[in-house]
C-alpha cells in the first residue's frame, strides 16, 4: 500500500480509469493525498473516441490531473463508428483537453492494416494541428512508419513519443524533430539496454517519464498492476543513468510537462 505522505512525482501517461478499476475507487483518495497541493502532474490519456466525458467527470476537478482525448491505434473503431473522429473532435475542442492522444501505430497487435492505422493516426494528428494541441504518440514495432508520419507534424505541434520502446538511434531520429521522449517502467527490465542508452541520450528539455499505468510496472514488480506510485523506481533509474538526483529529475520532468501540457482549465 502506498504511503500517502510521500509526495507524488510527475507521471506523464497514466490511465487513471484502469488504475481505479484494478485497485478500487477508494484508491483515488490515496492518489489525491499524494498529489493534491504539490507541483507534480498526472496526464490521463484517451484511448477511445468517446471516453473523454467520463474521465473528465471523474478526474477533471483535480488540480494535478491533465486530460487528453484520443483513439488508440485500433482501425476497427472507424469501421464500427465512422463518425468516431468527428465525435473525438468535439472533445479535443474542450478546454479541459490539453493534448490529442494516445494515437499512433501498433504493428504488434495489428488491429487494422498499416494503411488503416495510418489513416486513423493522421486524422488525429490533423486535429492536434487544427486546435494547436500536443500530439501523444503510441508506437510499437513501427518506428520507420511512425517517424515518417511524425515528420509531417512535429514542426507544427509538440509531439510526445510515449512509452518509448526503441533504441538510441531511433531516439535521435525523434530528437532531431524536436519530439519529447517519455520513458516508462520497461526501462528497468533486464534486457532493456537499448532503452537505457536512449534515456541517456535525450536532452534535458525533451525528457518525460511515465508509468503507462496500470501497465509497465518497473522492477521488481514487473507483471503486477502499476499505479502512479510505482513511478518512483523509474525516476531512480533515470536519475542514475543521467548522473543526477531523483529530486532534480522530478523538478526537470515537471517543468517539461507543464511546458508542453497547457494548464488551462475548463
Amino acid at each position: 500500500m502506498p504511503d500517502p505522505t510521500v509526495p507524488g512525482l510527475c507521471d506523464t501517461h497514466a490511465h487513471l480509469s484502469y488504475v481505479l478499476e484494478r485497485n478500487g475507487a477508494a484508491f483515488l483518495d490515496e492518489i489525491v493525498a499524494a498529489y493534491e497541493g504539490g507541483d507534480a502532474l498526472i496526464l490521463d490519456p484517451g484511448v477511445d473516441y468517446n471516453d473523454f466525458s467520463a474521465r473528465k467527470a471523474a478526474f477533471g476537478h483535480l488540480s494535478f490531473v491533465r486530460l487528453a482525448a484520443g483513439i488508440w491505434p485500433d482501425a476497427s473503431v472507424m469501421e464500427k463508428a465512422p463518425e468516431s473522429v468527428s465525435v473525438l473532435e468535439g472533445y479535443v475542442r474542450d478546454e479541459a483537453c490539453v493534448a490529442v492522444g494516445e494515437c499512433g501505430l501498433d504493428y504488434h497487435w495489428m488491429h487494422g492494416t498499416r494503411e488503416q492505422q495510418e489513416t486513423l493516426f493522421r486524422a488525429q494528428a490533423e486535429l492536434a494541428v487544427r486546435y494547436g494541441k500536443p500530439l501523444i504518440v503510441h508506437s510499437r514495432e513501427a518506428h520507420p512508419d511512425t517517424l515518417a508520419i511524425v515528420r509531417d507534424y512535429a514542426g507544427k505541434v509538440p509531439v510526445i513519443i510515449h512509452c518509448f520502446g526503441y533504441d538510441e538511434a531511433a531516439a535521435l531520429d525523434y530528437i532531431r524533430l524536436g519530439c519529447r521522449i517519455s520513458f516508462a517502467g520497461n526501462m528497468t527490465y533486464k534486457k532493456s539496454d537499448d532503452l537505457r542508452a536512449a534515456c541517456r541520450a535525450v536532452p534535458d528539455e525533451l525528457l518525460l517519464l511515465e508509468t503507462d499505468a496500470p501497465y509497465m510496472n518497473p522492477e521488481p514488480r514487473r507483471g503486477k498492476d502499476a499505479s502512479p506510485f510505482d513511478i518512483q523506481r523509474t525516476y531512480a533509474l533515470a536519475a542514475t543513468l543521467r548522473g543526477t538526483t531523483v529530486e532534480s529529475l522530478g523538478r526537470l520532468v515537471n517543468e517539461n510537462a507543464r511546458a508542453v501540457f497547457s494548464t488551462t482549465r475548463a
